[in-house]
């Protein structure tokens, strides 16, 4: 790699790392461009060059999360054997990660309900994540309940239920964290129905 494409690269890991920290302070539709570009020391334009616009600027922001929660679902959920379990700390990881990020998850959960179901891409790293609880939550959850159902569909069933309780919370104002118990069960009243 070049010196310039590594100048590149650090200018938007620093450019990214502060769009995270406003996004999350701010949310998307109070976080300014300039404001960004005067915390990192860069001009507007290098930040519109690199991202395009302050929309692709919020879907790495998007990514980045998404990545980073995978990797925590990953090593916190894998050492798990009880599937119910692995459930519970699934839906326990994705109500903190939103709580944490509300202001900047907003504009995605509000605006767009369907932004997390919205790719079909395989190589996404959201597809990753699903085709992994997939694979070690809901294959051993359908073998306990004994449903016949893909374990990718369930993912996707949960994926509706938990984004529609986050929808609900965040125009109510409400915590997410007393919610992660009902989701479970009401998810599990689903698997079983389905049985």
């Amino acid at each position: 790699m070049s010196l310039r494409a590594k100048m590149q690269a650090y200018k938007r890991d620093l450019i990214l790392e502060e769009a995270e920290r406003l996004f999350v302070l701010e949310g998307f539709e109070n976080m300014k461009i300039a404001e960004l570009a005067k915390n990192v020391e860069v001009s507007v334009g290098t930040i519109y060059t690199l991202f395009g616009s302050k929309e692709n600027l919020y879907t790495n922001f998007i990514l980045a999360q998404i990545e980073h929660y995978g990797e925590v679902i990953r090593r916190e959920i894998s050492p798990i054997a009880d599937p119910v379990e692995k459930l519970k700390k699934l839906i326990s990881i994705k109500y903190e990660a939103m709580m944490k990020n509300r202001n900047a998850l907003r504009q995605s959960i509000i605006n767009d309900p369907t932004f997390f179901l919205n790719t079909t891409d395989d190589e996404h790293p959201l597809m990753e994540m699903f085709r992994f609880i997939a694979d070690e939550v809901m294959v051993p959850l359908a073998q306990q309940f004994g449903s016949s159902k893909d374990p990718l569909e369930l993912t996707f069933l949960l994926e509706g239920l938990s984004i529609g309780t986050i929808k609900y919370a965040t125009i109510r104002g409400e915590e997410l964290t007393g919610r992660c118990d009902e989701t479970v069960e009401h998810f599990l009243i689903l698997l079983k129905k389905g049985s």
